[in-house]
């Protein structure tokens, strides 16, 4: 009987990772062009970037008509930093080799 539960919990755990691991994967992203759209992202909503690799890059945030309205430098490893609210006609560049975590 121990051994049931002790699979069971351990299956439990294993299932709770992947899910977690997923969901992770999901918001990193590297060097390109992305529209704002295509991240599924809420209109106007906060998020916060993070360079989750060791290596350097940078992101750009750009409007509708090209004119860019945010740029942050993300050193290997950084800590959090705010994006500004977010549109769907928003253009996100990330420049370098770094992997870069979006989250809300």
């Amino acid at each position: 009987m121990k051994k049931y539960a002790i699979l069971i919990v351990l299956s439990c755990l294993l299932y709770t990772m992947i899910n977690t691991m997923d969901t992770y994967a999901s918001n990193v992203f590297k060097e390109g062009v992305y529209k704002a759209a295509d991240f599924n992202f809420s209109s106007g909503s906060l998020y916060r970037v993070q360079n989750i690799s060791n290596k350097n890059a940078s992101i750009f945030v750009f409007d509708e008509n090209q004119a860019e309205i945010q740029y942050i430098r993300l050193n290997p490893g950084s800590r959090s930093y705010n994006l500004v609210p977010l549109r769907s006609s928003y253009r996100i560049a990330i420049i370098g080799n770094g992997e870069i975590f979006i989250s809300s």
